[in-house]
């Protein structure tokens, strides 16, 4: 039977056969030349084993990366981690956390400014556990045990105080409460009784202006929603948690039905739509929808695809030996021939961006779906 997550994925259009790299003639792309331009180059490979689904973090200094689920000899859940330094071009690996928190299943990590929080759901099975790593110390606390149960699937926005955890599925059904949060500095839980209202959600994205939660995915309609659900529909949302009130954005006027949102601009909610290069732009202020300058080239439509919001403009796939990057300002893309690298040919990869660089980790190979520890890096200016 089709696990939910997956049947969402059919839906936006992430797992449709490889297609072909032919580049679109745009007026708004320009190609930068290989020699001289932006290059990845390969960083150290990493003391732990290749994964997906990890935790990952950027701190100022270094790429934390812990937990997830390995490939190498079987699928497994894990609790160890490692950390990369871009200056020095070094790893180093950081304590297991506590017992009885491991592995992966969505994406839920923070940085509060002093430490790493992280949550994992470990669906079906569980644990559904989290814990706050410091790196100064490379100590471990473990937090207290929340309102969700084990999922896969959810998504997180980092307000500032709190970690707040939204949707997911258990298996083939969709997991317990819809949205807590978690206050790290305190270790207490609460639960977002108003996301609750969002019964049955297969979460796209979520992305955090300050004080709202804009949240788009797939809600299921049936009376008893599983895997076998035919009647959806799509759903995009703003949530206040200091006042727990939801409301629902209209997408009649979206450029796009299904939207994943990627990242706060500063102003509008930049989202994609069924190809990672299909970018729309909300302002809640006024309420209106916009969409984006043409891409340079397609992106990969299957799972192969991966994207970065690097400040002030996005970072998307171009073949498996280019990028191409958005320019909110001048609402135009560039072609970037940069060579290849995972973020072109790999899943699921740690990814950070550090002011200046662009660091890809590990991730599921394309090739043969294995999970190496190797990693690139490419400064964008």
């Amino acid at each position: 039977m089709l696990k939910l997550a997956a049947r969402l994925s059919i839906a936006l259009g992430l797992l449709v056969p490889t297609v072909s790299w032919a580049y679109a003639d745009e007026p708004s792309a320009t190609r930068t030349s290989a020699r001289g331009g932006p290059a990845w180059e390969k960083i150290a490979k990493a003391p732990i084993a290749g994964r997906i689904s990890a935790g990952v973090v950027w701190n100022g200094e270094e790429m934390i990366v812990w937990g997830g689920v390995t490939r190498s000899r079987t699928i497994e859940a894990v609790s160890d981690g490692a950390a990369f330094d871009p200056a020095t071009g070094r790893w180093r690996e950081i304590s297991s956390s506590p017992h009885g928190v491991l592995g992966g299943g969505g994406d839920a990590a923070a940085w509060t400014g002093r430490r790493a929080v992280f949550w994992a759901g470990n669906s079906p099975d569980g644990p559904a556990r989290g814990a706050v790593y410091n790196p100064a110390t490379d100590h471990w606390r473990k937090l207290p045990r929340g309102p969700l149960g084990p999922r896969e699937g959810y998504v997180s926005v980092w307000t500032g105080d709190e970690l707040l955890i939204m949707g997911g599925t258990s298996g083939d059904t969709f997991s317990s409460h819809i949205g807590a949060a978690v206050d790290p500095a305190e270790s207490t839980w609460r639960r977002l009784r108003g996301i609750d209202d969002l019964n049955a959600l297969i979460p796209s994205g979520a992305v955090w202006d300050g004080s709202r939660v804009f949240l788009a995915g797939t809600q299921y309609l049936c009376p008893n929603p599983d895997s076998t659900c035919q009647d959806t529909r799509p759903i995009f949302v703003a949530y206040d948690p200091a006042s727990d009130e939801l409301e629902e954005i209209d997408l009649a006027g979206a450029p796009a039905e299904a939207i994943a949102p990627v990242a706060w601009t500063g102003a509008e909610v930049l989202a994609v739509g069924q190809d990672a290069t299909d970018v729309v732009l909300f302002d809640p202020v006024t309420g209106t929808w916009r969409e984006a300058a043409a891409s340079a080239c397609p992106a990969d439509t299957s799972a192969f695809r991966q994207h970065a919001w690097i400040g002030d403009r996005y970072v998307a796939t171009c073949g498996r030996d280019a990028l191409q990057v958005y320019d909110l300002a001048s609402d135009a893309w560039e072609v970037v021939e940069a060579g290849k690298s995972p973020f072109n040919t790999r899943a699921d990869s740690a990814i950070v961006w550090t002011g200046t660089e662009l660091v890809v980790w590990s991730g599921l190979k394309r090739s043969d779906s294995s999970t190496p520890n190797t990693g690139m890096a490419i400064v964008l200016p």
